[in-house]
């Protein structure tokens, strides 16, 4: 099949990944790995590092899109109950505690994500829930005893957390929420030993997940749309500049008409310069 567009569909909105040419879709396509093998071993790992966290992270934004969080965790351990330096141990200790919490709560949906400390290599997690309500606390400040609050709103400690510390906070957006959790999946993470062969994000069972298809969109189609992301390619000491992928934004209104009802700031990013001999280098 080929097509130049993969289409997310969520309950009320749309996400449109236009490329800049056609691509051809095989059955093991999301398997393959675009490294050359002629590139030593080390950069072999490390690119197939990078591309693993943009699948996790990509698989991690549409659960957050697609489902109803309203729960935002941070979840640490006390060293002197958990050794947060094993991955293995530490996410072990959470399933429990996840497991133990739904046997006494009732089933509740969820995904958590480890973050790594670079500086002491440990362990905590953040995540997102729904349907759980088990008692929560406002969070004081030790010394004055005055309410902890982010950007107006109230932070919570959940007591039934006994393992370290914990705040919890309402979700007020499922955008910023995705970001943010999203955020933690790095290739530090992908490479931390104790996590080798380990599963690098916990998601309960029954979560929807979006609608995934691929189109051959004209360009018709998105005269009328901006996108939000545009990565490109930029000739040296040129203005001429190369979309190579372009992601839409697209709101669908209750009579089923798409429409972009906040038309959003493009942001672009030039993935690499190529200059007039036809070597290309790298921009971050």
């Amino acid at each position: 099949m080929e097509y130049n567009s993969k289409v997310v569909r969520f309950e009320n909105r749309i996400e449109i990944i236009k490329f800049g040419g056609n691509r051809i879709r095989a059955p093991n396509e999301n398997n393959k790995s675009s490294i050359s093998k002629r590139v030593d071993d080390e950069k072999v790992k490390e690119q197939r590092e990078l591309e693993q966290a943009f699948r996790i992270k990509r698989k991690i934004k549409y659960y957050c899109l697609a489902n109803n969080f309203d729960l935002f965790w941070t979840l640490t351990f006390d060293d002197r109950k958990v050794n947060a330096r094993n991955y293995q141990y530490a996410r072990k200790r959470l399933q429990a505690w996840l497991k133990y919490m739904r046997e006494t709560y009732g089933r509740f949906g969820f995904l958590f994500v480890p973050e790594l400390h670079k500086s002491s290599e440990r362990i905590h997690f953040h995540g997102v829930t729904q349907g759980f309500s088990p008692p929560l606390v406002e969070a004081r400040y030790p010394k004055n005893r005055r309410l902890i609050k982010r950007n107006g709103m109230q932070i919570y400690n959940a007591p039934r957390w006994k393992n370290g510390f914990s705040t919890v906070s309402r979700i007020q957006s499922k955008e910023k929420s995705a970001s943010y959790i999203t955020k933690y999946i790095s290739k530090d993470l992908i490479s931390t030993p104790s996590a080798y062969h380990q599963p690098r994000y916990f998601v309960s069972r029954g979560l929807k997940k979006p609608e995934i298809s691929y189109a051959e969109l004209p360009d018709e189609f998105f005269t009328n749309l901006l996108p939000s992301f545009v990565v490109g390619i930029k000739e040296n000491q040129s203005t001429y500049f190369e979309k190579e992928v372009s992601i839409y934004q697209i709101d669908i209104t209750e009579e089923g008409e798409m429409t972009q009802l906040k038309p959003p700031e493009t942001i672009y990013k030039i993935r690499r310069e190529k200059s007039p001999d036809g070597n290309q280098s790298f921009q971050k």
